[in-house]
């Protein structure tokens, strides 16, 4: 008695097992490949961008399905479907599809509305882009980042609307390009064209004429001495020889009172010759440069040591020196925040957030303060002076922040400039205390 119920009990959950069965099929959809019935929703990404892909999660998808983006006004853009799977579909957005809020529809069987997408504009696809400030016209520029690939173009695009397009060559930082050479002087904003994609990397780009290109040959540092006289430190520079010398300025007439030269004896490599001011350290430069012109290295005779030290120069991603260090230590050390210097040594620096901009071939201005400050140690600073590499950029320092003289605290010191007709710094001014200072900036004809 016992057995055949628990077989009738048995064969009555067959039963109902087959017939909720029966009823999910009645109620479905027919899935792709006859199994499994589709999910009764799908889920779409919130957001995709122009050329970007995105995945639309759903198990009901066939290979004849078609997927549209509409506008409110109506317009359509067809999604390229990029893989489809058993849970759903991966689609590319066309590079032309305007940014905006869309309805994304599926063709299949009918026509259905799924829900909204955003399409917003395109990333830029290269990171830490930096390039010069300033260029003249016919000059090659070497524009730095991560992620240009072989034919990207750069479009000069001035204020009247005109437009340059300009070949690439990749290089081992970046691309570079050339000015063309009838491009007018002026402002324009720069762009990225790549992977059918634009984008802007600079509004600040400004070309000149070759007329304006010169050289500085020589930095002037004049500060308050004794009475109305004042003391003028000076680094006059050749390619063959850098001398330092210092001043005595009586009623505008300076006065030669001493001076170390470094003469070039080779390739890279410099020796003092004249220790008239005997305030160096370093009897001896030998430099290594590596294709781009930057220091990778240099061994120098320190007074005293019978063999040189060697010195290792470290640049980040972007290209810039962020320390010079020998075995036993980190000698210089420099910071930047957007390319901009804000600590070199035991120094720092400001920036307002629209300050000025000096000529691109002008001499940086903080390498020049430095310069002229740390005279002991001239290895750190014969490359800047020779040109070896561009250090400049796109603001001029506001602030200097240095130890105060009196050994505590920091003394803050606002700077101002003087420019030339052709917007080079001739001039840096600040005060300490009611003393007034100013480094001088002279320059050559065009380089």
């Amino acid at each position: 008695m016992i057995h055949r119920t628990m077989i009738s009990r048995s064969f009555i959950y067959v039963m109902l097992a087959m017939c909720l069965l029966c009823a999910c099929n009645e109620n479905g959809r027919e899935s792709v490949d006859g199994g499994d019935n589709p999910l009764s929703e799908w889920t779409l990404p919130v957001m995709v961008a122009q050329a970007g892909e995105g995945t639309v999660q759903w198990n009901g998808f066939t290979e004849e399905t078609v997927l549209l983006l509409v506008s409110p006004d109506g317009s359509e853009y067809r999604l390229e479907i990029t893989v489809l799977t058993d849970s759903g579909v991966n689609f590319r957005v066309p590079s032309d599809v305007p940014e905006g809020t869309y309805m994304m529809v599926m063709e299949q069987d009918g026509r259905t509305e799924m829900g909204q997408i955003r399409i917003t504009g395109r990333s830029l696809p290269v990171s830490d882009v930096r390039m010069p400030s300033e260029a003249v016209a016919g000059a090659v520029v070497s524009i730095a980042g991560i992620g240009f690939e072989d034919g990207c173009s750069i479009v000069l695009a001035g204020s009247a609307g005109e437009e340059h397009v300009l070949g690439t060559t990749l290089s081992c930082d970046g691309v570079c390009v050339t000015v063309p050479d009838d491009v007018s002087e002026g402002t324009y904003d720069v762009y990225l064209l790549q992977e059918g994609g634009r984008w802007l990397i600079s509004d600040s780009f400004r070309v000149t004429s070759a007329s304006v290109a010169r050289r500085c040959t020589s930095i002037r540092y004049i500060a308050p001495y004794v009475g109305e006289a004042e003391i003028m430190l000076a680094w006059d520079i050749s390619d063959d020889v850098l001398t330092l010398s210092e001043y005595l300025v009586q009623e505008g007439v300076p006065e030669l009172n001493a001076y170390d030269s470094y003469v070039r004896r080779d390739e890279g490599y410099y020796a003092l010759e004249h220790d008239g001011f005997e305030s160096s350290n370093d009897m001896e430069m030998l430099y290594s440069r590596d294709q781009d012109g930057n220091v990778v290295s240099s061994d120098v005779l320190i007074y005293g040591d019978d063999r040189t030290t060697a010195f290792t120069w470290t640049y980040d991603s972007s290209g810039l020196l962020v320390d010079i260090s020998s075995p036993r230590m980190s000698f210089r050390t420099l910071s930047y925040e957007e390319g901009r210097i804000t600590a070199f040594h035991q120094t720092s620096f400001e920036y307002a957030p629209d300050g000025p901009v000096n000529s691109v071939y002008a001499p940086d201005v903080i390498w020049a303060y430095m310069s002229l400050m740390d005279r002991n140690d001239p290895f750190v600073y014969l490359p800047y002076l020779l040109g070896w590499y561009s250090t400049a950029s796109d603001r001029l320092p506001s602030k200097i922040l240095k130890p105060s003289p009196s050994g505590s605290g920091v003394l803050s010191c606002s700077l101002e400039y003087e420019f030339d007709d052709d917007g080079y710094v001739v001039s840096m001014n600040w005060s300490e205390g009611s003393e007034r200072h100013r480094i001088e900036f002279i320059y050559s004809d065009m380089i």
